[in-house]
């Protein structure tokens, strides 16, 4: 089995609620779990380093009438560095919140994503089924794609050797 695991999920699916319930279970279990989940709100997004607990807006508020990018790139380069910090702790799971349009073009996470395949260390990552293609294009046949449900991510989970 893979060490490196896409939970593909559609628009509307509980993908930050599926991260903490299997975090939960693990935790649970003894095992530790370290990365950066996701907490939903309707004005940002908020990135969550599990290890430190820090929180960090990676959105901007560029004013009532910008149209650009509002993506704090500063915010998530710090959150990639954090997340980095967590691999290097070698968890049980490592959680990464999302595989998205900067990962897809080559920024955000993709660096840590990489370390974490080449290390076998065993990564969950969340995969819009509208990025999947890109999802698929950057990791091959090097990941393993799992279901929005709990008991499939933990059996995966349970199919790999401790690290």
């Amino acid at each position: 089995m893979m060490s490196l695991a896409a939970v593909i999920y559609d628009e509307g699916e509980p993908i930050d609620a599926l991260f903490a319930q299997v975090r939960a279970a693990l935790e649970a279990r003894g095992q530790r779990v370290g990365g950066v989940t996701q907490t939903p709100c309707a004005e940002t997004i908020y990135a969550v380093h599990i290890d430190s607990g820090r929180t960090f807006d990676l959105m901007q508020n560029l004013g009532a009438c910008a149209t650009g990018c509002r993506l704090d790139s500063g915010a998530l380069a710090e959150v990639a560095g954090l997340l980095a910090q967590s691999l290097a702790q070698k968890p049980d799971l490592l959680l990464i919140s999302r595989f998205g349009r900067v990962e897809a073009e080559g920024g955000g996470f993709v660096a840590e994503i990489g370390a974490a395949a080449l290390a076998g260390q065993p990564t969950l990552i969340g995969v819009a089924r509208k990025r999947a293609d890109d999802w698929r294009a950057y990791a091959g046949e090097f990941a393993c794609e799992l279901p929005c449900d709990a008991a499939a991510v933990l059996a995966w989970r349970e199919s790999l050797p401790q690290p």
